[in-house]
């Protein structure tokens, strides 16, 4: 479905590689977008010089618009950068119009740019040359571009149009629906887009095979670069996966979690491994990547989590602890509760027998899944060995979250196999999933109770994981996929949200929905970013 809605971009559209061919065009881009164009073409003294004055006020050492908003009614202050209206005195920390024809602004730490139209910065020659150009400016203020700089830029980019907002489908290359699901969910993760957009992986320099890292560079290139609607085939992207991905390969139906696991690990490996590495095998493989909670590539900075595994003996009370690292969160899916649904039935019908209800699986609220995956369990004295009793001994283990992730990928266990029966089957269960929610009564900070001179009773565990902030870890709904249907014939679509709008994606359609239809949806994988990054993170 063709559509222009605007997308709430994290970071500048990155350089659009043209095969080393010289620019036709001037050495730089006349304007930064169209939207200054009309500026600057209907009011460039009034622009130029309210631009001037922002400049000479935030490089003013007295300036406090970095930490103050004010608006026409109140006065406050935040924590991060504010924007100072272009075209009155209105300064706020949001991202958004406080007058309809109000459509620029400057961030108050460097004096850049932002365009609410594009909703995002933009890089315009007249506005940066006010910007760079004044004698009193900050070492942090980048110096202005030479002539040289200015060729490379124009020789290797393009100009990213407004209506190149990202939202595009998937071609459906044989049953790779469980493949563009879960691109779609990457494509709409914040950090990952805005890694990519500002050359996170550099195709250019790339020499491996079927590389999936190159393949997801072409992806956000093509998407946020070109105004394009159709869908997009995913050649590329589709060849790496079966070239490292096992039982991934061919035309078969998959499954969408598996392919999550084998994306994060193949993009892990692509922007880590040495080709040596990687030839061996020794940086690819599922232990080596789940372990590498230290690394610092993109997919452990923003999947890379750790969890808390705490078992008490039932007899002596020695307690024992581990950290392991997490990708995504498995939660088990309740599929025994019966509840009765009411039918009004006709008079004729219950004469003969009929009943008056229809029996149905009573719906689960995702926070019941949280509880009951960090709620405490027994193990039996065959399942546990007491160190300090030197015995088998009957013990509760209990789980927590140590440290979370910005994102954090919620698998909810739809898909059960039994040995015995040698069969699987589909749990159906309705679970009811929030546009938000606060993952702090879930950790490890909020579950201690007590701590003794910095250390937790006979673990291993740093006390710094066990004593994070208790503050309120708010994470926002960014994306959901769905299977419909059956476990050996069904069909994944996704919802995500681009601003404050989601859209429903199947195969190549998009299609902009209403928050009941994706609140309604019998979700698979939940993708939760969260609100606010700490200073740290």
């Amino acid at each position: 479905m063709a559509t222009t809605t605007l997308s709430e971009a994290q970071a500048s559209p990155k350089l659009t590689k043209k095969d080393g061919k010289p620019s036709s065009t001037s050495h730089y881009t006349t304007f930064g977008c169209q939207h200054t164009k009309s500026l600057l073409s209907a009011a460039r003294e009034q622009a130029t010089s309210g631009y001037t004055r922002i400049i000479q006020c935030i490089q003013d050492d007295r300036n406090y618009s970095s930490r103050a908003y004010r608006r026409a009614d109140s006065t406050g202050v935040t924590g991060s950068s504010t924007l100072l209206c272009l075209q009155c005195p209105n300064i706020t920390h949001a991202r958004v119009k406080h007058k309809k024809d109000h459509g620029f602004a400057a961030e108050s730490e460097n004096g850049f740019l932002f365009c609410h139209e594009c909703k995002d910065f933009v890089y315009d020659p007249t506005f940066e040359d006010i910007r760079c150009g004044n004698p009193r400016k900050r070492k942090r203020i980048e110096p202005q571009l030479d002539g040289e700089m200015k060729r490379l830029i124009a020789n290797n980019s393009a100009p990213a149009p407004c209506a190149a907002t990202g939202l595009r489908g998937f071609y459906n290359m044989g049953q790779t629906c469980f493949m563009s699901v879960i691109l779609q969910a990457i494509v709409h993760n914040p950090l990952i887009r805005a890694s990519y957009l500002s050359e996170g992986h550099r195709k250019e320099e790339c020499e491996r095979e079927a590389c999936t890292s190159c393949a997801l560079d072409d992806i956000f290139t093509d998407f946020f670069s070109q105004e394009k609607h159709e869908g997009y085939g995913p050649v590329h992207m589709l060849q790496g996966c079966w070239k490292g991905g096992g039982g991934l390969a061919g035309y078969s139906q998959q499954d969408a979690h598996e392919y999550l696991g084998f994306i994060l690990n193949s993009l892990h490996t692509a922007n880590t491994a040495s080709d040596e590495e990687e030839a061996n095998g020794s940086s690819g493989g599922k232990d080596s990547f789940t372990s590498s909670d230290d690394c610092d590539c993109i997919v452990h900075q923003t999947f890379g989590g750790l969890l808390k595994s705490t078992v008490t003996c039932a007899t002596c009370h020695n307690t024992t602890t581990a950290v392991d690292p997490f990708m995504d969160l498995s939660l088990d899916v309740r599929s025994g509760a019966i509840s009765v649904k009411k039918q009004k039935l006709s008079k004729d019908k219950l004469a003969n027998g009929a009943s008056d209800g229809s029996k149905e699986t009573a719906p689960m609220d995702l926070t019941e899944c949280l509880d009951r995956f960090t709620s405490a369990e027994l193990l039996s004295s065959d399942s546990y060995y007491c160190r300090k009793c030197a015995a088998s001994q009957a013990a509760t283990k209990k789980l927590s979250l140590a440290r979370l992730p910005p994102v954090v990928p919620i698998h909810l266990k739809r898909f059960s196999h039994s040995k015995s029966l040698s069969q699987s089957s589909k749990v159906e269960t309705k679970i009811r999933f929030p546009f938000a929610v606060d993952l702090t009564p879930y950790s490890t900070a909020s579950s201690s109770k007590s701590k003794e001179n910095g250390k937790v009773a006979n673990g291993d565990v740093p006390a710094k994981l066990a004593a994070e902030s208790t503050a309120p870890r708010i994470y926002d709904l960014s994306s959901v996929v769905v299977h419909k249907g059956k476990i050996d014939n069904g069909h994944y679509i996704s919802y995500a949200r681009q601003g404050d709008e989601w859209f429903r994606f199947d195969d190549s359609m998009v299609v902009e929905v209403r928050e009941k239809e994706v609140l309604d949806a019998e979700a698979y994988l939940l993708f939760y970013v969260i609100r606010q990054l700490d200073e740290d993170e």
